[in-house]
C-alpha cells in the first residue's frame, strides 16, 4: 500500500469515527435528561441498547465503503455521504419501531430513558437488521451512478419493509399477544423478536450484496430471499424447540414463564441459522 492509499484509508476511518462521535453527542444534546447519569450511573439498559443500535447502523452500514477506491480522494466523499445516509436511516428506524412495537407516535426524546429493556431490545434487533441491509446496498457495482443510487434507495426501502413484515409475521406465529407482552416488559418475547429481525437482516444481506445485474433479476432474488428467510427461520425455530429446548423449557413455556436463559439461547441459534442461509443465498443470487 502506497502513502496515498494509506492516507485515504486512515481518513475514511476517521470520517466514520467523527460521524459516530458527532451522532453520539448530538443525541446527548437533544435529550433533556442527563445522559451520563442514565447510562453510567443508573445503568439504564433499556436506553443503552437503543444507543448501541443507533451506532451499529452507522458503523456496520458504512463499513463496506471502508477500503474501497483507495487510489481516489473522492472515496472520502462516498464514506462521508454513507455515514450521513446511515444516520438518517437510524433516525427513521426510531420512528418505524415506535409505530411497529407501540403503535403510537414517536416517543418524545425526553422520554427515551423511560423505555423498558424489552422495547429497547427489539429496537436493537431492528437496528442490526437495518445495518446489514444498509451495508449490503453499498456492496458491489452498478452500470452507472444513477442506477447505483436508485438501487441503493429501492433495496433499502425494500429491506426495511421486509423487516417490518417479519416482525408482524412473528407476532402471528408466536404464542399469545407478542407485541403487547413486549410493551409490558416481556424480555423473552423481546429477545426472540430481536433475533428474528437480526436474522432476517442477515439473510437479506446475502440477497442484496453484490453487483447489480438487471431489475427483474435483482428484485426476483430479493423476493426469493425474503420468502426463504421467513420460512427457513420458522422451520429452524421448531427444530430448535424439538431438539434443544427439551424438558420443561419449550416454545410454549419460554414466554409464559419468562425463561430468559432459554430465550437468549433461542435468539442466538436463530441468528446462527441465518448465517449459512445468507451465505447460500449470496452465492445463488450472484
Amino acid at each position: 500500500m502506497n502513502a496515498t492509499a494509506a492516507t485515504i484509508a486512515v481518513l475514511q476511518v476517521l470520517i466514520v469515527i467523527f460521524g459516530v462521535g458527532g451522532g453520539w453527542w448530538l443525541l446527548n444534546a437533544v435529550t433533556s435528561f442527563d445522559d451520563h447519569d442514565e447510562l453510567w450511573e443508573r445503568a439504564n439498559w433499556g436506553y443503552l441498547v437503543q444507543r448501541v443500535g443507533f451506532v451499529a447502523v452507522q458503523v456496520i452500514g458504512v463499513s463496506s465503503l471502508i477500503g474501497q477506491d483507495l487510489t481516489s480522494w473522492t472515496s472520502l466523499a462516498w464514506v462521508g455521504g454513507g455515514i450521513v445516509w446511515a444516520t438518517l436511516l437510524a433516525s427513521v428506524g426510531f420512528l418505524i419501531t415506535d409505530w411497529m412495537i407501540q403503535r403510537t407516535r414517536a416517543t418524545r426524546l425526553d422520554s427515551l430513558n423511560t423505555i423498558p429493556l424489552s422495547i429497547g431490545l427489539v429496537r436493537l434487533g431492528f437496528y442490526l437488521g437495518l445495518a446489514l441491509v444498509v451495508r449490503a446496498t453499498f456492496v458491489g457495482h452498478a452500470p452507472d451512478l444513477r442506477t447505483s443510487l436508485l438501487s441503493t434507495l429501492v433495496f433499502t426501502v425494500a429491506g426495511i419493509a421486509g423487516l417490518v413484515i417479519a416482525f408482524h409475521l412473528h407476532g402471528l406465529v408466536a404464542h399469545g399477544n407478542l407485541r403487547l407482552s413486549m410493551v409490558q416488559g416481556g424480555v423473552t418475547e423481546a429477545l426472540e423478536s430481536a433475533a428474528v429481525l437480526t436474522a432476517v437482516g442477515l439473510i437479506l444481506y446475502g440477497a442484496i450484496a453484490g453487483d447489480f445485474t438487471t431489475w427483474p433479476e435483482s428484485l426476483a432474488g430479493f423476493g426469493a430471499a425474503l420468502g426463504i428467510a421467513y420460512v427457513g427461520l420458522y422451520i429452524a425455530r421448531y427444530l430448535i424447540d424439538w431438539f434443544v429446548l427439551t424438558g420443561e423449557c419449550t416454545l410454549k413455556t419460554i414466554h409464559a414463564q419468562q425463561q430468559k436463559g432459554a430465550a437468549a439461547l433461542l435468539a442466538f441459534l436463530l441468528v446462527m441459522v441465518a448465517l449459512p442461509i445468507s451465505a447460500a443465498i449470496n452465492l445463488y443470487v450472484e
